[in-house]
């Protein structure tokens, strides 16, 4: 268990982002979430983060609009963004790579996933 490590969670679907905080807080991590792209964007101007969860289509900025205004911020720059998606095919994959995420974890969220995730990156 990786104690202490802060993870933001971008997510709008009320549903996905209670599993991902029950989930994620069972397993000792701080959760911090907010429901869109602009919001992910301005919290990580003021907070530092080991991790973002970040879901791809989202009101008022998707993710893809967000990553790369993350990776300009001095706290964004080196932090690895995971997509968090329902979308298979490669060429969606390969979008959120080009926007700059450094992998993916399927929709619905699973804690065996996101904990092979995890192992690559905290």
């Amino acid at each position: 268990m990786l104690n202490g490590k802060r993870i933001l969670v971008v997510e709008d679907d009320e549903v996905n982002l209670l599993i991902a905080e029950h989930i994620l807080g069972k397993e000792g991590y701080e959760v911090t979430s907010v429901d869109n792209g602009e919001s992910a964007v301005d919290i990580i101007k003021n907070q530092r983060f080991d991790l973002i969860l970040m879901d791809i289509e989202m009101p008022i900025m998707d993710g893809l609009e967000a990553t790369p205004l993350i990776r300009a911020e001095q706290n964004g720059a080196q932090v690895p963004i995971v997509a968090l998606s329902a979308h298979t095919i490669p060429e969606k994959i390969a979008e959120f790579r080009q926007a700059g995420m450094d992998d993916y974890i399927l929709k619905p969220f699973d804690g065996k996933k996101f904990q092979t995730i995890a192992a690559k990156f905290l």
